[in-house]
């Protein structure tokens, strides 16, 4: 008995191909969703799996990186702008490039307060364009007693400066670790790092800060 195999025709094989390429065009650039955009800040979230990130962007008028640099130097007002933070210090300075910094953030009851220990590095990509990126290094520092350590954290400033504007966009995803929901945990992040904007946008047109030596320098990250 003879058998006949059907072969996929031309336009079948192009459909396939489409589809597979809108798979993989779906999985490598997933999908970010709005959160708010308001006042000039514009939040985003992506969930993939267990996995929730988020993003924000600005653009500050009449303001250049330096200043963005040189705020980042005034650790002493971090809590003026960064959401829930009482306390922003520099550990150790590794390069010109490359800090430690131990952060401490206040909790509402009865969740625990959190704390950060983070690895940063600047670096230019172009010559107007640079980023900041952050990595946990949770093992840097002992324990403090009544006080979650948060383990996983991976963030990143990219900085574009557009003539006399800067453009910030700002990208994270974090687990706080510690007995929180991760509904009230997503909540949490998206409401403050809208905030954290706000406040970032405000700070740098008033110039509420000090610059203080060492300003950080891009390096190799």
């Amino acid at each position: 008995m003879t058998r006949h195999f059907c072969k996929p025709n031309f336009i079948q094989k192009c459909t396939c191909f489409f589809f597979l390429m809108q798979a993989f065009n779906a999985y490598a650039n997933p999908i970010w969703h709005l959160y708010k955009n308001e006042k000039g800040v514009s939040v985003y979230y992506q969930i993939h799996d267990d996995t929730f990130e988020v993003k924000g962007e600005l653009v500050v008028n009449g303001v250049t990186t330096e200043d963005f640099l040189a705020l980042l130097s005034d650790t002493q007002v971090a809590q003026k702008w960064i959401e829930n933070a009482s306390k922003v210090s520099v550990i150790k300075i590794l390069s010109p490039s490359e800090n430690l910094v131990y952060s401490y953030f206040d909790s509402p009851w009865p969740v625990a307060n959190r704390d950060a220990v983070t690895y940063s590095c600047y670096s230019q990509l172009t010559p107007n364009q640079s980023q900041l990126v952050i990595k946990a290094r949770p093992k840097e520092l002992p324990l403090y007693k009544n006080v979650v350590r948060i383990k996983t954290l991976n963030a990143k400033w990219l900085l574009t400066q557009q003539g006399n504007n800067l453009s910030i966009a700002y990208q994270v995803y974090a687990l706080s670790a510690g007995m929180i929901p991760t509904w009230l945990n997503n909540k949490v992040g998206l409401k403050s790092t809208y905030k954290t904007l706000l406040n970032l946008h405000d700070i740098l047109i008033h110039q509420r800060y000090q610059v203080k030596a060492p300003l950080i320098k891009a390096g190799k990250c």
